[in-house]
């Protein structure tokens, strides 16, 4: 009935077309989404002072924002006329978008919500707040004698910047800038001496709107960012929109609290060792939303086991990673790299807990695509939802030693139990290394639970039953429980989920350059699904758009077509087997 009435809905605006003009393709569009800003504060004056604006400028990255404003609105704390002047609308980012806007003076002091306003429809709110503080400006032609502002003079160097601030405060890099040599203790940018923000008033490292700015070269320093409690308190920081390189860690977190990490692009094709492109931990209370990482070790000596993309490790708990993209090995190498896309392993400390892992792209890794190895759900909820995760557990094998090659790991150091949440992610092409024989296949398989894992609302999508395997030859069945998942690809689906699907879940595309995992209009996942507290979908599509939540991180939307995507991500590579 729900893809009857949308073919309705098609038919009747497409002829509608051809009579009323005020039909517009717009119209038939989900409502915008909200899904997080760079700054969480700011001050509403002391800045680049535009047209009597001068706070400010935040970024609100979100989906079906239109390409540009038109009549659109955005607001903050319902203020109108806006306190806000828009900068920039629209702006493609990853398979998304973004808005820039600068706070000005008739954004009194307090909390309230950022909300878009599309063609009637308005998204969520999205938290700020404004107070208080200073904003600097740093500029590859300032001068590190200037005031630091905009009106006086930019600085010239990164350790100046970091320097003046205080809690509240933001720092913002104009394009061109760059940082290299070493700060100290073999990183590029040392903040470990540079004092913390509070939890609701950063100290916060910013680019331009629109610029570019570099941390380091893949042949300098270890380091590109480095933090650390040991000295002194460093917690409480936002890095945003940087572009960081380095022959280690992009990276590296030891016993800092509440770190912010946003809109930057990490890339560590020289890494190595016991470590990962962006590695915290200790680390509690990190945020990590809208990074690109890519291109790890991808041309280091050998495929290292112990080097992943994205390492949260010893003790690290309360992490939020959304909406990022993890693509450690885009050139498909088989002779270097590093291993795991995400991992979490305490290295000889606790069980980790409240973690949450949604929103993201992984793809393209040697070994497992999501790696939740060491984590403790009693202690706090451990869950991934809305992932597209795939290509991955390509093998060869590390030349350290065998790994595992999966979609997803869970395991744990202790017995615990309640389960690991996961529930409305979309697999595709888990653990082809188990084509290269060995016994029992390589360690791979689509998903590896070695302790109890709740699968809901899934779909795993083997690519050959002679080759991949929608469990890990190892695991033990009995960890698994769940519903409504669909199973296609490698035979009959694990008798311990109940109402499961197995039938091609029609994805727009795979033999294309890009693969496409939105669902076609006759997908059997559509309205399949349990009914979960889960609100939007990967993209930003509210849930349930019908009787049920449609299986995997994609809701179907029709929308006047067959299918409605958003911009796609950029720099996609997949092998086409």
């Amino acid at each position: 009935m729900r893809r009857y009435l949308q073919g309705l809905l098609f038919m009747y605006c497409w002829a509608l077309l051809f009579q009323i003009p005020t039909c517009s393709a717009q119209s038939a569009l989900p409502a915008p989404a909200i899904f997080y800003t760079d700054l969480i504060s700011g001050p509403n004056v002391g800045g680049e002072s535009v047209s009597g604006f001068a706070g400010a400028y935040v970024t609100l990255y979100g989906n079906f924002f239109g390409s540009s404003q038109g009549t659109s609105t955005v607001t903050w704390n319902g203020i109108t006329p806006s306190c806000l002047r828009v900068v920039s609308w629209g702006v493609p980012y990853m398979w998304y978008q973004k808005i820039v806007v600068q706070l000005g003076p008739n954004c009194a002091n307090g909390t309230g919500n950022f909300v878009v306003t599309v063609g009637g429809n308005a998204s969520n709110g999205k938290s700020f707040t404004v107070q208080a503080g200073k904003i600097y400006c740093v500029s590859p032609s300032g001068n590190d004698n200037n005031s630091g502002t905009f009106s006086g003079g930019c600085f010239a160097t990164m350790k100046k910047a970091y320097s003046a601030l205080s809690p509240g405060d933001v720092a913002y890099f104009q394009n061109g800038f760059l940082v290299t040599g070493q700060d100290n203790y073999g990183s590029n940018v040392w903040l470990g001496d540079a004092g913390s923000g509070t939890s609701s008033s950063l100290k916060s490292l910013v680019v331009y709107p629109g610029a570019t700015a570099t941390i380091g070269t893949t042949t300098d320093q270890a380091y590109a960012v480095r933090g650390s409690n040991y000295h002194a308190p460093n917690d409480y920081w936002l890095i945003a929109g940087f572009t960081l390189r380095t022959p280690g860690a992009a990276v590296d977190l030891t016993a800092a609290n509440g770190w912010r990490f946003v809109a930057n692009d990490m890339a560590c094709p020289n890494g190595s060792g016991a470590s990962g492109c962006f590695h915290p931990g200790p680390a509690n209370g990190v945020t990590f939303y809208g990074n690109n990482v890519h291109d790890v070790g991808d041309t280091a000596v050998g495929i290292e086991k112990l080097y992943h993309a994205v390492y949260f490790t010893t003790n690290t708990n309360h992490v939020d990673m959304g909406w990022n993209i993890v693509d450690p090995n885009p050139i498909g190498s088989k002779t270097s790299g590093g291993c795991r896309g995400v991992q979490f392993y305490s290295t000889g400390g606790a069980d980790q807990f409240d973690l949450h892992v949604h929103d993201n792209i992984i793809r393209n890794t040697i070994c497992d695509g999501l790696n939740f190895a060491t984590v403790d759900p009693d202690s706090g909820t451990v869950e991934a939802y809305n992932n597209v995760i795939y290509h991955v557990g390509t093998g060869p094998d590390p030349t350290d030693g065998a790994a595992h090659y999966s979609c997803l790991l869970t395991a744990a150091f202790n017995t615990h139990t309640n389960p690991v949440l996961i529930y409305n992610n979309t697999f595709y092409d888990c653990g082809s290394r188990a084509a290269g024989g060995g016994t029992p296949a390589k360690d791979s398989g689509g998903i590896d639970p070695t302790m109890p894992t709740l699968f809901t609302n899934n779909i795993m999508y083997e690519l050959s039953s002679s080759s991949e395997s929608y469990l890990n030859p190892n695991a033990n069945p009995a960890n698994l429980s769940g519903s409504n998942n669909l199973w296609f690809g490698a035979g009959a689906a694990p008798s311990q989920s109940s109402a499961n699907v197995t039938a091609d879940p029609l994805f727009v595309a795979l033999l294309t350059a890009v693969p496409d995992l939105h669902l076609q209009a006759t997908s059997p996942a559509i309205d399949a699904g349990k009914l979960l507290n889960l609100s939007t979908d990967k993209d930003g599509i509210k849930r349930p758009q019908g009787a049920g939540l449609d299986i995997g991180a994609y809701e179907f939307f029709a929308g006047g077509t067959t299918v409605q995507r958003p911009n796609p991500p950029t720099n996609l590579i997949v092998i086409v087997k």
